[in-house]
């Protein structure tokens, strides 16, 4: 990469650590240990969360969600830029397993996370399995976007043709209730006149519903539920689910020898524990939960701690309720840090009763508590401030205080004030303080065999020669010698830490390297690895240079390209690059190419990754921004160079560092041509142009000049669009000269093969100043 983004976040300075503490799950107890902890944390702890979501739904604001009183961002906690701003790592994942032995968190698509102290709270699911066939049948409300997905399919649907339908609820507490409500009420607002062909069923088990309430509650609510036209089973349990292949139907074999046909099942039945967790070798209880005591540790691990759903409390089960886990989470995070201080936990102590307020779809709500009970739309105005207030406390992270330097909060202690007591590694447990390791400049070794090897064990390869293999140790290195028409291309790209996850900065940058090989004409032969890491204790760094080459190997292989070896050394920030060698045919040598006129400007995929990055290192950038960034820079540009190839392409270019302007330049140099570009055309990233718009990019120093190379550059100097145009890129898309009649069919083939944003946005022609742009509208 010509001009590598170097973010220079604290977050990215992970100096002297020694202790890991991943939170897996991003629930409501983990959003306390990150405020209260996290931002606090002294610099020998690093904090990871690792969760499936990165917007994590509020439980309270569902309801309400479903019914049409709360847009997606009201309602959800955008974990990205909090996570950002509390110092704190965040891994785009699903937990599968956990390895006690190796204290290892296992996931779906990455490297396996390493941990010394380890907090769960991933919440609960319907326990579909209690019911034959209910997985393979309509829907659960949790995970709860999934569920709203589902329903908006199905509101969508219903609104484009209505027509008779009937709707199952399946449960009788709380959730359930709240839940057939709100869509009562929402297809009454979507449908109008219409929304009585729906048919609307609550099957409740008990026979009452809301068993927990008092039964004035369960009155009323049951008077709601009828003057709504639902129709409420009581005493009736559904035994098996099954699907009618004829009409797309599901059939509900219920305990009182009856049968219910319905077009849509929604599961909110009593919790089910993720399987998994009865694999991990924690102490659970019959319901598969994590057994844990009154400091919320688990009963078998002390370096283990779980609160909310996923937790079971050995002297009293709670009910699966978010108002435990909020309230369990400042003792949670006051615990994790005494623990590690060898310091005496403190108990969490629940509440024996709470307020519940119960929305019943429309603005109107219930409250209960024992034997007390209210309702009104003035308690509907309670409900949505404080759920508001939850919400807007950590998505507005102005109230939040930055990390103090060398100080820790411990929210357990008397006033919760600040400490500066040292935090311990987990295998001393004494009251000594932990080892700060000296800066050795001079560190530089090569990335061992054995390290590669356990690469290999890792990605399942080990059988795969082909696509990891060890060089010699000796000092000659590697010997490549090109097959006869071949000649051998060297790249060497390398770029700082752009975002705190180190196996998916080596990942995304084994794709950018090879982007550079792709746009050659090349093909990809084998790499070394260079990696920078920050200082910190053995195990810290074995860890994250092994997430480095996991990353990076992890993409080597889907690009059929051997990792030789490589070497690692002392940086104060992470880093990481590749230097590759590639066949390229003799009688395509890059000299060769020349851009023609007449021919026009192509790219494959969006711009604005440097805006978006720069934005995201001072947590104001959406996590779904971020999210589709990420996946953007993941794209490969290996079948995207061989479509604009194969269309005869007379220049190729991966935009990187020097931004759009800067590479298109590059094509324009030494030759008579000059282009001309419609802004309008430019595909932009989602929120690119809003961090343009405040004024995050990221330029590098080579394009302090460019601007001379515009014609009219004076006419569009305020369009967002014209300043992303400098904006460097990481993993950005190629830019490539085809001629004027096969430009069309290669961006339909492009499109065709998932390059959606690919799109014609200029031309080449020598009517104009050499080496100049024109921009047009």
């Amino acid at each position: 990469m010509g001009d590598p983004i170097n973010q220079n976040s604290n977050h990215m300075q992970a100096q002297h650590v020694t202790t890991e503490l991943v939170l897996v799950g991003g629930g409501h107890s983990h959003l306390s240990v990150i405020t209260d902890i996290a931002r606090h944390a002294p610099p020998e702890l690093r904090v990871t969360v690792i969760s499936r979501d990165i917007h994590t739904p509020y439980s309270g604001m569902v309801p309400g969600l479903i019914a049409g009183h709360y847009a997606f961002d009201d309602a959800h906690i955008d974990l990205r830029p909090l996570c950002q701003f509390a110092n704190v790592r965040l891994f785009n994942s699903s937990v599968i397993a956990i390895d006690m032995q190796k204290q290892q968190v296992i996931c779906d698509n990455r490297a396996p996370v390493r941990f010394d102290y380890l907090s769960i709270n991933t919440g609960s699911q319907p326990a579909l399995q209690s019911i034959k066939g209910a997985q393979q049948c309509g829907i659960a409300v949790k995970p709860i976007d999934r569920f709203l997905q589902y329903w908006h399919t199905v509101l969508g649907s219903l609104a484009k043709q209505p027509r008779p339908a009937s709707i199952a609820v399946v449960g009788g507490g709380a959730a359930s209730i709240e839940v057939i409500l709100a869509i009562e009420y929402q297809l009454r607002q979507t449908l109008g006149k219409h929304a009585t062909l729906v048919h609307l069923e609550l099957i409740c088990a008990g026979n009452v519903i809301l068993p927990t309430h008092h039964r004035r509650v369960q009155r009323r609510m049951l008077q709601i539920l009828r003057k709504q036209s639902v129709n409420v089973r009581t005493g009736c349990s559904v035994l098996s689910a099954r699907r009618d292949t004829d009409n797309s139907q599901t059939l509900l074999e219920l305990s009182n020898n009856q049968t219910l046909t319905c077009d849509n099942v929604i599961w909110a039945i009593h919790a089910g524990s993720p399987p998994w967790l009865r694999e991990t070798g924690l102490e659970c209880c019959d319901d598969g939960f994590i057994k844990v005591n009154s400091t919320l540790q688990s009963v078998s691990h002390n370096n283990v701690f779980a609160a909310g759903d996923c937790a079971c409390f050995s002297a009293k089960p709670l009910a699966k309720s978010g108002v435990y886990a909020v309230r369990a989470g400042k003792v949670l995070a006051a615990n994790l840090l005494r623990i590690m201080r060898g310091q005496r936990l403190v108990n969490y102590r629940p509440q024996s009763h709470f307020l519940s307020l119960l929305l019943t779809g429309d603005t109107y709500a219930i409250a209960s508590k024992g034997r007390f009970s209210a309702e009104g739309k003035w308690l509907w105005r309670v409900k949505n401030h404080i759920d508001r207030q939850f919400v807007l406390r950590y998505n507005q992270l102005s109230h939040l205080d930055k990390k103090p330097t060398g100080t820790t909060f411990d929210p357990g202690s008397s006033g919760a004030t600040p400490t500066d007591k040292p935090l311990l590694p987990q295998q001393t447990h004494s009251k000594t303080p932990a080892v700060i390791f000296p800066r050795c400049g001079g560190y530089d070794v090569n990335i061992s065999q054995r390290m590669l090897s356990r690469v290999i064990a890792s990605l399942h390869a080990a059988n795969n020669q082909q696509a990891l293999s060890v060089s010699s140790e000796s000092p000659g290195g590697t010997v490549i010698t090109p097959p006869p028409g071949k000649v051998l291309l060297q790249k060497l790209n390398y770029m700082g830490a752009f975002i705190d996850d180190a196996y998916l900065l080596g990942r995304i940058a084994a794709t950018h390297c090879l982007s550079d090989i792709y746009a050659s004409g090349a093909t990809p032969h084998s790499a070394l690895a260079l990696a920078m890491l920050p200082n910190a204790s053995k195990t810290v760094r074995d860890d994250e240079l092994f997430q480095l080459l996991c990353g990076a190997a992890t993409t080597l292989i889907e690009h059929h390209t051997a990792l030789l070896g490589g070497r690692s050394s002392d940086s104060t920030e992470l880093g990481f690059g590749l230097s590759f060698n590639a066949l390229l045919n003799s009688d395509r040598h890059l000299a060769n190419s020349t851009p023609q006129s007449g021919h026009q400007l192509i790219i494959s995929k969006a711009i604005g990754s440097g805006a978006l990055l720069t934005a995201n290192s001072i947590s104001q950038a959406q996590g779904r921004w971020v999210e589709q960034t990420l996946q953007h820079m993941l794209l490969s540009n290996k079948n995207a160079a061989t479509i604009i190839h194969s269309h005869n392409a007379s220049i190729c270019k991966h935009i990187a560092g020097r931004g759009l302007i800067g590479h298109l330049l590059e094509i324009l140099q030494d030759s008579s041509l000059a282009a001309h570009i419609h802004l309008s055309a430019i595909p932009l990233l989602t929120g690119s142009e809003q961090c343009a718009q405040n004024g995050w990019l990221c330029i590098s120093q080579c394009h302090v000049d460019t601007g001379r190379h515009i014609n009219n550059a004076q006419n569009f100097a305020s369009d967002t669009r014209y300043q992303l145009l400098f904006d460097a890129q990481i993993s950005g898309g190629l830019l490539a000269a085809v001629p004027v009649e096969q430009a069309v069919q290669c961006v339909k083939a492009l499109h065709e093969a998932g390059y959606l944003h690919a799109t014609i946005v200029g031309s080449l022609d020598n009517s104009q100043r050499a080496n100049s742009i024109t921009l047009l509208d």
